[in-house]
C-alpha cells in the first residue's frame, strides 16, 4: 500500500494517544501471529499481578514489591523499603515472599531492572545476576537487566547460615 503511495513522516510532543494505541495493537497483533506465548499471555489471568505490602503498626502502606507472574517468569517492577526499616532484613523478606508465591505459581525464573544507585548488590547477594547494562542511563550512571533461575529452596548465597568451624 505505501510502496507507491506518497508517505509522510510526521512529529509530535503531544500525548497522542490514539496514535500510541493504534501502534501498541498493531504490533501486539503481529506479535500474536508470530508466537504462540505472546498469544497465550493475553488470555485472562494468565499474566498476574504479585504485590507484597509492607504496613506500619495502624496498617497503612509504607512500602513494598510490586511484580507480576507469566510465561514461568517473575518480572519484578517495584520494590521500596523505607529508611527506616533498611538494614534489618525487611526487602529480603518482601523478595523472598515474591519469588516463593512465584515458584508456586509456575515460574522458574525471575528478573528484574535497577541502576547503579539503586539495588544492585543487595539483588546480588540474593542470588541474581546482570545480563545487560545500559552505561550512562541517566548521564553518569548505568542501569542494569538482572535475572535469577528460580528452584525450590529459594535459598540466596545471602540467608545461607554460616559456616561452622
Amino acid at each position: 500500500m505505501l510502496q507507491n503511495s506518497p508517505i509522510q513522516i510526521g512529529l509530535s510532543d503531544a500525548t497522542e494517544t490514539e496514535f500510541v494505541d493504534f501502534l501498541q495493537g498493531r504490533l501486539r497483533a503481529f506479535n500474536n501471529e508470530r508466537s504462540p506465548a505472546h498469544r497465550a499471555v493475553r488470555a485472562p489471568r494468565a499474566s498476574r499481578p504479585l504485590h507484597v505490602m509492607l504496613r506500619d503498626a495502624d496498617g497503612a502502606v509504607v512500602g513494598g514489591l510490586t511484580a507480576s507472574t507469566y510465561w514461568t517468569w517473575l518480572d519484578i517492577d517495584t520494590l521500596f523499603v523505607p529508611e527506616r526499616a533498611r538494614g534489618a532484613g525487611t526487602g529480603s523478606q518482601l523478595l523472598r515472599a515474591a519469588e516463593t508465591e512465584a515458584v508456586a505459581r509456575g515460574a522458574r525464573h525471575a528478573l528484574l531492572t535497577t541502576f547503579d544507585f539503586q539495588a544492585r548488590g543487595f539483588y546480588e547477594r540474593h542470588g541474581y545476576r546482570v545480563t545487560g547494562v545500559l552505561d550512562d542511563y541517566p548521564p553518569g550512571h548505568s542501569y542494569y537487566w538482572m535475572r535469577k533461575e528460580l528452584n525450590g529452596s529459594l535459598q540466596s548465597p545471602h540467608d545461607a547460615p554460616a559456616a561452622s568451624a
